[in-house]
């Protein structure tokens, strides 16, 4: 395409951009969003900036990756940090006005209750029109909510009961037909009415219903119509003078109020510790062992002299080609403590009384836990201790042979040395990514089995699921705020140990280069 060309499409798109981002801009404005109105302009003009611009052309080919790691990490990281300084958690989820919103919708019916009849018009297919009987006449509703001119309506009523026989030729639907086909539409109609509003009732009668609370924007109060009682607003809800909070709230900016509440409530500290000495016995266990059995199965291998060794690869690799979801559920089936595969082999074995609590007691459940995870993840360590084994060159063991060296010899001074140059890294990976195996976990025990009563933390939660809990599985509501607070722990305890190994690990360096 010659320069002309370029232009041009240039140009159209360009054109495109510009005229996608006025379009949202303005309806997150009319939307009243306008923390989205800065994202969307400076999103098309860095795009316009880096076609137009002969200095952003080497930002072209970064970009895409920049803007990712920007979504995909460093704005989940912020936004993790900013939640565990606010009172974000069950009650304290929606903005102000949609807590008042909320309340405003709740309802009462009146003392005593009251019923209007109704009849509904039209087909299977097609609802007509809701005609409802009340003292002043017949109310005429659309499928919608919607009050509607009985003018404009042909409805007849031979009868002269109040109830058309027909509305613009539709008979009045049957009880059982209503149920099958419009009773969900219009369970959700709400039609004002004096100083509440009508809604279904029975499925005979629409009801008469008052709002339970009602917003005073003057004195930014909710009061309750039954009792009189005035709900001022305060910090993060609304709050009567003798202290009874009404809930919902809305979140607010609490400072360090929950990482404060950490180191002072044993709940939490306490269960902390617990779950981080097993989350480090955890992952590095699974590390030492895949590793240790991946290197030995890998020496193994890279035998020349071996026979069949292409099969003996293709078998071990097994585990590494199933999916881990299914692999996982597998073993929890075998594991089982009173179906599972084990258990029945030895109780054939050794009688109906043997048997191994391997999910129901801590320590068998660390152990079936390690164990999978080792099965799981030593295909990984050998194949890359293979290819670490492979790149060693040969005329070193050639020279330790000649010298008089062993094989335990050689092991330790040529192959484990020249091997954790390329190794380590990945090791300081498994780890990280071993402390942070919410899947395992989760599938298998789901951080059980409970160790303390009223505490969340199972025998074997790592501090991923720990927090997964708090979030969504609490007790006394779902803490997302101290959730997020151990999501900021797990951040810089991971960090910091990923820092520290990887300054450690170029000191690997220097005895590759002295060999």
């Amino acid at each position: 395409m010659d320069g002309l060309g370029k232009t041009i499409l240039k140009i159209l798109f360009l054109s495109a951009l510009g005229a996608f981002a006025i379009y949202w801009a303005a309806l997150a404005a009319l939307a009243g969003d306008w923390k989205v109105v800065p994202f969307v302009v400076l999103g098309a003009a860095g795009v316009s900036w880096l076609l137009l611009s002969e200095r952003a052309y080497p930002l072209r080919y970064l970009a895409p990756g920049l803007l990712f790691m920007t979504v995909m990490v460093l704005v989940p990281v912020v936004y993790n940090i900013y939640i565990s300084f606010t009172n974000y958690s069950t009650g304290h989820i929606l903005r102000k006005d949609q807590a008042i919103q909320v309340l405003t919708s709740k309802e009462i019916p009146t003392s005593p209750p009251v019923r209007f009849r109704f009849t509904a018009y039209g087909t299977a297919d097609y609802l007509r029109v809701i005609v409802i009987s009340t003292p002043e006449g017949p109310l005429f509703v659309s499928p919608e909510g919607k009050v509607m001119d009985p003018g404009s309506f042909a409805a007849p009523d031979a009868n002269g009961d109040g109830v058309p026989d027909s509305v613009d030729g539709y008979p009045p639907l049957g009880t059982r037909e209503f149920l099958a086909n419009h009773y969900p539409a219009v369970q959700r109609i709400r039609i004002p009415w004096e100083e509440g509003w009508l809604r279904l009732a029975t499925l005979r009668d629409f009801g008469y219903f008052i709002p339970r609370y009602r917003y005073d924007p003057e004195r930014d109060a909710i009061i309750d119509t039954r009792t009189g009682k005035v709900y001022y607003a305060g910090l993060d809800r609304f709050v009567a003078e003798d202290g009874e909070p009404l809930d919902p709230g809305w979140p607010r900016w609490v400072g360090l109020a929950n990482y404060i509440r950490f180191i002072r409530d044993p709940r939490y500290h306490q269960a902390f510790g617990r779950v981080f000495l097993w989350n480090v016995v955890w992952a590095v266990l699974s590390v030492a062992f895949s590793f240790v059995l991946g290197l030995a199965l890998a020496i193994l291998l890279n035998d020349r002299n071996l026979r069949l060794r292409k099969l003996y690869r293709s078998l071990l690799i097994v585990p590494y080609a199933i999916p881990a979801f299914i692999s996982i559920l597998i073993w929890r089936g075998f594991f089982n403590t009173h179906v599972g595969l084990f258990n029945e082999v030895l109780k054939s074995w050794l009688g109906p009384r043997a048997g191994v609590p391997w999910l129901d007691d801590p320590f068998w459940a660390r152990f079936s836990l390690i164990f999978t995870n080792v099965w799981l993840t030593y295909p990984y360590m050998m194949l890359v201790s293979l290819g670490a084994l492979q790149a060693i060159p040969g005329e070193l063991y050639e020279a330790a042979a000649i010298d008089g060296a062993g094989p335990w010899k050689r092991f330790t001074t040529i192959t484990f040395p020249l091997l954790m140059v390329s190794v380590a890294p990945l090791l300081i990976g498994s780890f990280s990514f071993n402390f942070n195996n919410f899947t395992i976990i989760w599938l298998m025990t789901q951080g059980g089995p409970v160790v303390e009563i009223g505490s969340q933390a199972g025998a074997t939660d790592i501090l991923l699921s720990y927090a997964y809990k708090l979030a969504f599985y609490g007790a006394r509501g779902n803490e997302y705020s101290m959730a997020a607070v151990f999501g900021v722990i797990i951040f810089v305890i991971v960090a910091v140990i990923s820092g520290i190994s990887f300054t450690r690990t170029r000191a690997l360096e220097e005895v590759s280069r002295g060999l």
